[in-house]
Order: C-alpha cells, then structure tokens, then sequence
C-alpha cells in the first residue's frame, strides 16, 4: 500500500486518542459548530468520528485474530474525516485531504480483501500512523497497538 493511503488512517488515529468515546455522549449532548459538549468538556466533530474509528478496528482486529473474515460496511460514516469539524482546522490542508483519501482508497481495499485481511487491515493502520506522526501525534502509540502481527 502506498504512504499517503496510510497517513491518512494514522491521522484519524490520532485524533482518536485526543478524545472521548462517541457512544458516551449522553441524549442531552448537543453539536455547535462542529463541537460537541461532553460531561462540560468540548469534542470536536471530527475527534469524535475517529474515536468511533478507532473503537470499531480494535473490534475488527479481535475478530480477524479470532479467525473471522471480517465484513465492515463504515465506509458511508468514515468518508466524514474528509468534511467533519476538527479541534484545529487549520490542520485541515491539502495535505491531510489527501491522506484522508488514501486511508478511505486502503479502507475499501480491506473491505474487498477476504484472503489477505491482515495485510490490508495493517496497511489501513500504516496509512493513520504516517498522517498521525505528522498531524497529530497524541495517538500514535494506541495506533500501534491495533497491528496485527503476522
């Protein structure tokens, strides 16, 4: 798999790890301008969406560790990263549009892919690490832990 399309996953790890859990967001919670309030701390759009990303590989992972072939139908919901509110917009440049592109081109290779899981589920991985390390690094050591060793 090329960089870019790993960046571009590695970004949305990233943000992931800045954040709280989407599914903790509680019926009261509402979205302002692209920011959401959660338990009076403020969540960004686009850190809540890779939060959600993050916590369904994590179960990806386990199931294809468990020996699953694993069919996932996000791709709707992930091409959000491209277009969702983030912490710092001005992070958002082209150069994270195209990282977000190629993580959503590796996404739907693993999505297509039944006999080499592992590989494409990694490359997805690789693709969020190179945008993380150089957007937002805070993720990158849970990133890391998503891999599936081989």
């Amino acid at each position: 798999m090329n960089r870019i399309s790993l960046s571009a996953l590695a970004m949305v790890f990233v943000i992931i790890g800045c954040t709280q859990r989407a599914d903790e967001v509680k019926a009261g919670d509402e979205m302002k301008n692209g920011v959401q309030v959660i338990n009076g701390v403020e969540r960004a759009e686009l850190a809540l969406l890779m939060r959600k990303m993050y916590d369904e590989m994590a179960l990806v992972k386990d199931s294809i560790k468990a020996g699953y072939v694993v069919k996932t139908d996000f791709l709707e919901e992930f091409k959000r990263i491209q277009t969702a509110h983030a912490s710092e917009p001005e992070k958002i440049d082209e150069t994270y549009q195209a990282m977000a592109e190629a993580f959503l081109v590796n996404y739907q290779l693993f999505e297509s892919s039944q006999s080499e899981q592992v590989s494409a589920f990694n490359s997805m991985l690789q693709n969020c690490l190179i945008c993380h390390e150089h957007k937002c690094p805070g993720p990158v050591k849970a990133i890391k832990k998503l891999k599936i060793k081989p």
